[in-house]
């Protein structure tokens, strides 16, 4: 029961009744007694089992009930700190009739009760990475991932890992992943490297479409190590330093400005996951009651399947699809996390006005284990 503020009361046998009336969705429970009574606000702030997807509608204060212009979001990027969520996205900015992605920056979306969200607007834009390139078609800033750590002296650090395109070697087309860092979730964040963190020469050995680094997704470990996971077509994971942006055994001196130059990664070791069937994209780690789970993006229109493991670093056993592909996109893009006791799923479809594969819409619904840790089929909700 989330959200709920207790309180001692005489009459437990009543406050219990009425917790278990609030969870199961009526909104408020009283008695005769004054003393032995839960609040209206207390009943309504447990936790949510409906959603009034996609939540994202209205480039609004309010974006989910302000009605204003529309918004296309996608790539659900979710951290949890202090009680709120920090709920990142793309931002699909592609002509009606257009083709192909059409990206700039990345927009911040906050709620402390999963059913009221606030617009933050751009906290990051493709261009605030003096290497990546954009255009009038697209700025290339694709999928991302948002981490909270503090630092030595307790002073709370926020690490934004961004998909764009520029900064390869002989000025060659590819996208690479870099670095933000801000001392707040708002930004601004800057990048600490002056380069990328992850380069097409990286995973050369594996693949050599120039797409293939793209979505990062980090998750730190309870033992303080930190990984970084990526890849279309193909999943790599490699393991972080403490300071989280540079690579584990990455050397390299730094310029007058103390941007990185003269990379060598001789030393970095670069796992490549061969046990996901259909892996497409969109690696997302996170652990719950103690099982590592690794959701993505499986076959083309995508699908959201999942493996769990007892580490980190796996290996990863598949468990099957939980989501099948949605009408009118082709990608999908999960994010799984923990909220005040329960787990939820954030991703995209295309059910706005005017959506589709290049203008989507994020959307948030819950998860629900079995008794072995499996995850049942994600179900679907909207607003009654």
């Amino acid at each position: 029961m989330t959200g709920l503020n207790r309180r001692v009361h005489s009459k437990t046998p009543f406050l219990i009744l009425c917790l278990l009336v609030s969870f199961i969705g009526i909104s408020a429970c009283s008695s005769e007694s004054s003393s032995s009574s839960v609040s209206v606000s207390e009943a309504i702030n447990s936790a949510p089992t409906r959603f009034d997807n996609p939540i994202i509608k209205y480039d609004t204060s309010d974006p989910t009930n302000n009605v204003g212009d529309i918004i296309y979001t996608a790539d659900p990027a979710a951290m949890v700190v202090d009680g709120t969520v920090y709920l990142y996205t793309t931002h699909d900015e592609q002509y009606v009739d257009g083709n192909d992605y059409r990206m700039y920056d990345y927009r911040l979306w906050i709620s402390s009760d999963m059913v009221n969200w606030e617009n933050k607007g751009t906290v990051l834009t493709y261009s605030d990475f003096d290497w990546a390139r954009g255009d009038e078609k697209t700025g290339n800033a694709y999928a991302h991932h948002v981490i909270h750590r503090k630092d030595e002296t307790g002073k709370s650090k926020y690490y934004f890992y961004a998909t764009v395109e520029g900064g390869q070697r002989d000025d060659a087309f590819g996208f690479s992943i870099g670095v933000g860092v801000s001392d707040s979730p708002e930004g601004p964040f800057e990048d600490p490297r002056g380069m990328p963190m992850i380069l097409l020469e990286d995973t050369a050995a594996y693949k050599d479409h120039t797409w293939r680094n793209i979505d990062p997704a980090v998750f730190i470990d309870d033992d303080g190590r930190a990984y970084l996971y990526w890849g279309n077509q193909q999943l790599w994971w490699v393991e972080l330093e403490p300071d989280l942006i540079h690579l584990k055994g990455e050397r390299y001196t730094t310029d007058a400005q103390g941007n990185m130059q003269n990379r060598d990664t001789s030393n970095v070791r670069i796992h490549a996951v061969e046990t996901l069937p259909n892996f497409e994209e969109a690696p997302y780690v996170s652990k719950h009651n103690g099982i590592y789970y690794l959701v993505y993006a499986a076959g083309f229109p995508e699908s959201i399947a999942y493996a769990t493991s007892s580490s980190a670093t796996g290996p990863w056993e598949y468990q099957g699809v939980i989501m099948d592909p949605l009408p009118g996109t082709t990608t999908i893009h999960p994010a799984m996390f923990d909220f005040n006791g329960n787990t939820y799923l954030a991703y995209h479809s295309a059910e706005l006005p005017g959506g589709g594969s290049y203008r989507r819409s994020v959307c948030i619904d819950r998860v629900y284990f079995n008794a072995d840790g499996t995850i049942k089929d994600i179900v679907r909700t909207v607003k009654k």
